[in-house]
């Protein structure tokens, strides 16, 4: 009975350290564990993937030393970081985080509050493609999934699948309440974030380098045009 009970209590003992140590990288980040493979049982698709990079790649979180591996759910809004295998952490998104990544894209991202084109607060993460002493620009890309369509007398069979969408552009002003504001691809719609003589600005600069609202580049030169770069 003893030579039984000794490796019992030895391995509830490793198992508790274990714990403990994940447990503390979980509390660091403040973040819950998930199955790496969760979202391929739970929507069963046959092609793409919710995520901009299938593949783990390393960044830094926050002021940590250490460097993490990250993926982005663009279908979730949610970050990931690798801890072992098996053993993935999602971000919480009660809390704030800055990531830059390391893998060469220079991208950096936060995890932040903002309106959505609906005028509701989300929190999710936002990549950052310009920060200037007035303003700063995000873009949010985003996944959408397409459940299975069988096949029927005047259609084919479609899969079960995510595709990433057209991507969104919010903006925030650095003397404005720090709201980040969605900027819609609709000019009336993008006209209506600004004030009315900014609006009228907007409206003729457009028009004169005939500026596309899908581009970030036009966006970027409508709002240096604006605020200053």
């Amino acid at each position: 009975m003893r030579l039984l009970f000794l490796p019992s209590l030895l391995f509830l003992f490793f198992q508790n350290i274990l714990s403990q140590n994940l447990t503390t990288l979980r509390d660091d980040f403040r973040g819950v564990y998930i199955n790496p493979l969760l979202y391929g049982q739970r929507y069963e698709i046959e092609e793409g993937s919710p995520y901009l990079n299938l593949e783990f790649g390393p960044a830094k979180i926050g002021d940590r030393e250490k460097t993490y591996l990250v993926r982005f759910n663009a279908y979730e809004g949610s970050v990931e970081v690798w801890i072992q295998e098996n053993k993935v952490i999602e971000l919480n998104n009660s809390s704030d985080e800055r990531i830059k990544m390391l893998d060469g894209s220079n991208k950096e991202y936060v995890i932040t509050t903002y309106l959505d084109p609906k005028g509701d607060l989300k929190k999710g993460f936002l990549e950052e493609l310009k920060v200037s002493n007035n303003y700063t620009l995000y873009k949010k890309e985003i996944a959408k999934y397409f459940e299975k369509v069988q096949a029927g007398a005047y259609k084919e069979e479609q899969p079960a699948r995510f595709e990433i969408a057209d991507p969104q552009f919010y903006f925030k002003l650095v003397d404005d309440d720090a709201t980040i504001r969605y900027l819609s691809n609709n000019k009336k719609k993008f006209l209506s974030v600004f004030d009315s003589q900014n609006a009228d600005k907007v409206k003729e600069l457009i028009k004169k380098e005939k500026l596309s609202l899908t581009k970030k580049e036009d966006i970027i030169r409508i709002l240096d045009g604006i605020y200053g770069g």
